[in-house]
């Protein structure tokens, strides 16, 4: 038999284990579930259910999502191809399924990440994730943080300077300034190395991060591509397994630097010195694998690779999240100037009065300095309520869960749709309008729980939830200490283009363009 041959009887395999598969699966929910489709909800056809409603663009994919509430119900229960899948926007709801033991599993849409970044903190089972992040954890506490600082501010200097090139010209594109500062403070914060992504026009580990990315998201969109068997004999899975393949061999590289120098300061310091010795560990800077590995020699629970997969998960989360959420902040802020404006008289409130600058004006950002940029933090949670970069959040129930009238059979999935309901004009007045007023303390407390949900929620938030805050923090202020942020054409929230592949993304990359912001001081 030739290959070719093989290769149709395989295909025609798997098409008919697929159809036999969703409909046992279809015949299930209507025994088991005693739930019958209203005519208003998403029509479920044979073999594919509601996975029609995915057919076209990201774009479009997006648009259909968020008539979930507005022209179907805000919860029902449908199938997705082979999955069986329960959307949702209602806050009510979320707090169930992100609270429950039984919904603690992420589902099979994450295992497009498990080549890159196995067993890492997104992607793990419960009975890995559970020991894992109680292990990780105070890797991401208050000390360790404040100790990051003075990277985020370094990073964030180097990117304001590379911006100076575009000083009084035309609307530039910023995700490729902000993706390239941000990959260099999480590779310094996390591994403990100076990337110089952003001085380098040059990048290799920035550019297979970007390469893994992208294979990804293809492959999501490609249900052709699903089987490990089709992908990677594709041109896309072959680049996607030696970009990982670079990828893994740079960490592990760096995992044995990392064991070498923790085993040479191990031989130095002086025990019986307590007090020399407190000093010293006090001064060093920790970062995540260094913590890691210390975690790894004490205990065995976390091999070389369980370290490496934790480490490229912090970096795939944060940078392009990180990323992302800082494009959408700048558009922003260049599309209501009276916010920026309040934005900066904030800063020169903090920083003119104790002289917190230096003498070329760039800011001495610290850990007490950002504790004090209220409204600039009400600024950055109101772009994310309009903007999650996560957009939906998946799990999959283990067990029957009864939730109001719907029964969740074991082995099924759910959808909460987060930005669904950051825009639902149920749970948010005029939710559409930039307002950053609506975190002021004393209104936020009226918010319904679990209408706000930027970071996930639950357990299973993300770790990264305050790392990511002190850095975009630091960034904004370094951006808005020298320059103004313009863009020429505002288009209101309501008419952005937007496109949902895992993250949320612009259709058209946002641009802004900036001019010196008139201050007394002049800047090198």
């Amino acid at each position: 038999m030739n290959p070719l041959t093989v290769a149709i009887c395989v295909v025609a395999c798997f098409i008919c284990y697929n159809i036999i598969n969703v409909a046992v699966k279809l015949l299930k929910l209507g025994l088991l579930s005693g739930y019958a489709p209203k005519s208003e909800e998403p029509r479920s056809l044979p073999f594919v259910g509601a996975a029609y409603l995915a057919f076209g663009n990201t774009e479009v994919i997006l648009k259909k999502i968020l008539e979930v509430g507005k022209t179907y119900p805000p919860s029902f229960q449908t199938s997705w191809g082979s999955f069986s899948i329960f959307a949702t926007v209602i806050p009510e709801q979320f707090k169930v399924l992100l609270l429950s033991s039984k919904t603690m599993d992420k589902n099979e849409f994450y295992d497009f990440g498990r080549p890159w970044v196995g067993d890492g903190l997104i992607t793990a089972p419960e009975s890995i994730w559970k020991l894992h992040r109680k292990l990780i954890q105070p890797s991401f506490n208050h000390m360790i943080l404040k100790s990051y600082v003075n990277t985020f501010s370094a990073q964030s200097i180097i990117m304001v300077k590379k911006l100076e090139r575009h000083l009084d010209g035309p609307e530039f594109e910023v995700d490729k300034y902000l993706s390239r500062c941000t990959l260099d403070v999480v590779c310094e914060t996390t591994m403990g190395i100076k990337l110089e992504a952003q001085k380098n026009d040059s990048c290799d580990y920035a550019e297979a991060v970007e390469n893994v990315l992208s294979a990804m998201v293809k492959r999501a969109l490609s249900p052709w591509l699903y089987p490990d068997f089709i992908f990677y004999r594709t041109q896309i899975g072959k680049d996607q397994q030696k970009n990982i393949q670079f990828l893994h061999e740079f960490a592990d590289n760096i995992i044995r630097k990392k064991k070498k120098e923790i085993r040479q300061r191990t031989r130095q310091r002086e025990p019986a010195d307590n007090e020399q010795d407190t000093d010293s560990l006090s001064t060093h800077f920790e970062t995540l694998i260094d913590n890691l590995i210390k975690l790894s020699d004490d205990n065995e629970i976390l091999t070389d690779k369980a370290v490496r997969e934790q480490v490229e998960t912090m970096i795939t989360a944060g940078s392009d999240t990180t990323t992302l959420t800082g494009s959408f902040l700048m558009m922003m802020l260049a599309s209501y100037p009276d916010v920026q404006e309040k934005v900066y008289q904030e800063l020169t409130g903090i920083f003119e009065g104790d002289g917190g600058y230096d003498d070329t004006g760039e800011l001495q950002i610290t850990p007490e300095a950002m504790s004090s940029m209220i409204y600039m933090e009400r600024v950055i949670k109101e772009t994310m309520r309009l903007f999650p970069v996560v957009p939906i959040i998946f799990r999959k129930v283990t067990d029957d869960l009864v939730l109001d009238q719907f029964t969740l059979l074991r082995g099924s999935s759910v959808a909460l749709s987060i930005i669904g309901a950051h825009r639902s004009e149920k749970y948010w007045t005029d939710p559409l309008k930039f307002d950053p007023d609506r975190f002021l303390p004393e209104r936020f407390a009226e918010q319904q729980p679990f209408s706000y949900l930027p970071f996930s929620g639950g357990s299973r938030s993300c770790i990264g939830s305050k790392y990511a805050m002190m850095f975009l923090k630091t960034l904004t202020a370094t951006i808005l200490w020298r320059y103004v942020i313009r863009q020429d054409n505002v288009t209101p929230v309501k008419d952005l283009r937007m496109k949902m592949e895992f993250l949320l993304r612009p259709v058209i990359p946002i641009a802004v363009r900036i001019e010196r912001r008139t201050r007394k001081h002049d800047f090198a």
